[in-house]
């Protein structure tokens, strides 16, 4: 089981890297119009609607490293009055619940994503559909899931451990 939610760990990474490319793309777009647009009174068409899809990519991207990485903000103040033992079971029931959230989130991204491929929604200036973004979004939460349900496995484990001592 440890084997496979490793495997599946490593979409983190790899939707990581497509977020930095998106972010990178994101800055040489936004340089490119400030410069047609101040320097050669020329903006870019439509780099709006582009930033908009890029910056969507770029967050539902890294959503599921950080978690990877354990490097999403939490707020310890009231936990650290509580015992190692309690503060492990409200570790557990904080990621279940966030894991059905992240579960509702994904089912309705992949519904929403359908519906626009079925009416054929797309951006108004250069009518780029929205459909692949939405699924993009869906993917993302996907791979948050994942990253959940690794963390709860390990979080079991580490509580089986515990009762064991």
């Amino acid at each position: 089981m440890d084997r496979i939610l490793e495997k599946a760990g490593i979409l983190s990474t790899v939707l990581a890297h497509m977020g930095a490319v998106a972010l990178f793309g994101t800055m040489c777009l936004t340089a490119a119009d400030v410069i047609g647009r101040y320097v050669f009174n020329s903006p870019i068409l439509g780099v709006f609607e582009i930033t908009e899809f890029l910056v969507l990519i770029l967050i539902f991207s890294f959503i599921g490293y950080t978690q990877s990485q354990k490097n999403h903000v939490a707020v310890e103040l009231l936990l650290k009055l509580f015992p190692e033992k309690v503060r492990a079971y409200i570790e557990v029931i904080n990621h279940i619940i966030c894991l059905v959230l992240m579960i509702l989130i994904t089912w309705m991204g992949l519904r929403k994503a359908l519906e626009l491929k079925a009416v054929g929604e797309a951006s108004p200036n250069l009518g780029i559909p929205d459909y692949p973004f939405v699924f993009f979004l869906t993917i993302g939460c996907a791979v948050m899931c994942i990253e959940y349900i690794r963390d709860i496995v390990r979080l079991f484990s580490a509580l089986k451990e515990h009762k064991s001592l």
